[in-house]
């Protein structure tokens, strides 16, 4: 497979909107992601090659392949057809990717099942984002129970991700990772001996004391019941929550999805309901505890909702939110008013396409800066054709961040970003996790993007990693896309100008000295294969901020010296000819640490 680059000119965007509030999405109705009509349910965004472009996995039912689309970083999508993971047909509802065997490129694990408890899940392990494998071995593939559910995230922080599944009728699974892409069945505690009719599943920190929580969507198609909350005590074990709306609200829930609406810090959630219920909307008190609202559109918008995903569409700072409809009723799209209220969007193909949809996801799949969305569809007999709508943008800003694992799991799930910015004249903090699911059957991009309006930059961001460990970063400029690799800085790239540098050049950091931050720009004639590595005195390397492909353009690396003593150091860039060992560009650099 071939490697792309993102080159800069192909993410300009010229907009022409009226005003930095208007927005709209265009409808993509060409290519087989739009045209290839089957019995979809599950939907999800993920760069299985590692080339910074989004490509996407559609779990069907009914006994159909499952579906794999490649971008080509064009706008469009290359379906793959070979390899087992399209090919092993089943009631495939979806599944939950992610870095299972710690060797840098995502893996996808499918559940199979549903009202059909006799098929068991399927495990696919990525080959270098060249093909997967199918692992046939071991209890996560030959355990049967009528999984509808899955998400994944480290809940021992052992650096490892783990996978829960939900089943219907049945007791649920957990299995822990071993961190080779094998996994340990857990057979105590409630957490997998209350059977129920669970169809999604959720992980979720929502008392910030840095482990994830699961919630546990029930539906009895018509009676209702009760859903699950496990609170993870920190050692292993799970305690079931049993006071509060949020496991006290019969309803037909098939799913939930975790989000920081109200920007206060503490994640809240949303549940969708089918057979014509209102959904449940929790905000987080950020005591433990949740208060269920009752007004607004958002909460009495009765219908057979499946589901639903937090995103902020239009790049104003909050979080909005899709929610997708099954019985051909019109999908929906609330609009976040930044007050704690909503108002629902009724123009456009995005709200006015009646199907009988399913799994809805975000992500940038075009790269332009604004998250774009994928939602699936099905039926029976009959197969109805999956949506893709491109969001066609605005004026304000954004940022695009990539986080990378080293001590936590690759993949960063679990991760929770808090960025801090003037927006419009108020000072905000967004806070945004990455996440093994969302919804129904859904898990967007891991990429972590956040709008912010009419603020050109931030003025702080923190990463608190899945470990507990935390990395702040400062005074980072907007339109761009980041790259943040734990315990070696971050580094980005603007594409908001064509003009490419004529020549290599590192520059001297700054500030210098400096404690604990300092920015390390250099820039690139040509794609290319580049090395950052920082030094002490000794000679001894003590950080490699940047060890990939980059593209060409100017380039800014943020070094953190939290960790070493004042003193000097030096940094060095070494340039590779494309597929080649030759250096073609080599410079070092001297900086100081003063505590």
């Amino acid at each position: 497979m071939t490697r792309k680059f993102i080159p800069i000119f192909s993410l300009i965007y010229i907009f022409t909107l009226d005003s930095a509030n208007s927005q709209s999405f265009t409808k993509i109705t060409t290519g087989t992601i739009v045209t290839d009509g089957r019995y979809s349910e599950g939907a999800y965004w993920f760069d299985y090659n590692n080339d910074r472009y989004l490509d996407l996995f559609v779990g069907n039912i009914v006994n159909q392949n499952n579906l794999l689309y490649l971008n080509n970083g064009d706008g469009t999508f290359t379906q793959i057809t070979s390899g087992s993971i399209v090919n092993d047909a089943g009631f495939s509802y979806g599944g939950c990717f992610g870095d299972y065997n710690n060797d840098g490129y995502p893996d996808m694990f499918v559940e199979n099942g549903g009202s059909n408890s006799n098929q068991a899940n399927f495990l696919y392990i990525n080959n270098s984002g060249l093909s997967f494998t199918k692992i046939t071995s071991g209890n996560i593939v030959t355990d049967a129970g009528g999984s509808w559910g899955s998400a994944t995230a480290d809940y021992d922080r052992d650096g490892n991700l783990d996978i829960f599944v939900s089943n219907f009728n049945q007791n649920n699974f957990l299995y822990k990772g071993n961190g080779d892409g094998t996994f340990t069945r857990i057979t105590t505690g409630d957490i997998v001996n209350d059977g129920g009719a669970s169809l999604g599943c959720s992980w979720a920190d929502y008392d910030n004391d840095g482990y994830p929580d699961l919630f546990v969507a029930n539906a009895n198609f018509g009676a209702g019941q009760n859903n699950f909350l496990y609170h993870n005590n920190g050692n292993g074990t799970f305690t079931k929550i049993t006071t509060g709306n949020i496991v006290t609200d019969g309803g037909n829930s098939v799913g939930g999805s975790w989000g920081d609406y109200d920007n206060d810090g503490d994640i809240d959630l949303y549940v969708p309901n089918y057979f014509n219920s209102n959904n449940f909307l929790y905000r987080n008190d950020g005591l433990g505890t949740f208060t269920k609202i009752t007004t607004g559109i958002i909460v009495n918008d009765g219908g057979s909702s499946v589901g639903s995903a937090w995103g902020d569409y239009d790049n104003d700072g909050d979080l909005d939110l899709f929610v997708s409809n099954d019985n051909n009723e019109n999908n929906a799209l609330y609009e976040n008013n930044g007050n704690g209220t909503f108002t629902k969007i009724t123009n456009g193909d995005i709200v006015n396409d009646g199907g009988r949809s399913n799994g809805s996801v975000w992500g940038d799949y075009d790269n332009d800066g604004d998250i774009d969305l994928f939602v699936t569809n099905g039926d029976q007999p009959t197969s109805q054709s999956n949506f893709l709508y491109k969001n066609d943008g605005n004026s304000n800003h954004w940022i695009n961040i990539l986080c990378k694992g080293i001590n936590s799991n690759r993949s960063a799930i679990g991760t929770k970003v808090v960025l801090k910015t003037n927006i419009n004249g108020n000072n905000i903090t967004q806070t945004h996790g990455i996440s093994g699911q969302t919804g129904y059957n859904a898990q967007n991009s891991l990429n972590v993007e956040f709008g912010l309006g009419n603020a050109s930059v931030i003025d702080s961001l923190i990463i608190i990693w899945p470990n507990g460990n935390i990395e702040p970063f400062a005074n980072i400029s907007s339109n761009q896309f980041v790259t943040v690799t734990e315990g070696q800085g971050i580094v980005g790239v603007n594409p908001e100008g064509i003009i490419l540098p004529g020549d290599y050049r590192l520059e001297q950091n700054y500030p210098n000295p400096f404690n604990p931050t300092t920015e390390i720009a250099f820039s690139l004639p040509h794609n290319a294969f580049t090395e950052l590595k920082i030094f002490d005195i000794t000679g001894r390397e003590i950080a490699s901020p940047i060890s990939m492909i980059l593209n060409a353009g100017s380039h800014i690396a943020q070094f953190n010296s939290s960790k070493v003593a004042s003193g000097t150091y030096f940094y060095r860039i070494k340039v590779y000819r494309e597929r080649s060992n030759e250096v073609v560009f080599s410079d070092v650099k001297k900086m100081v640490v003063l505590k």
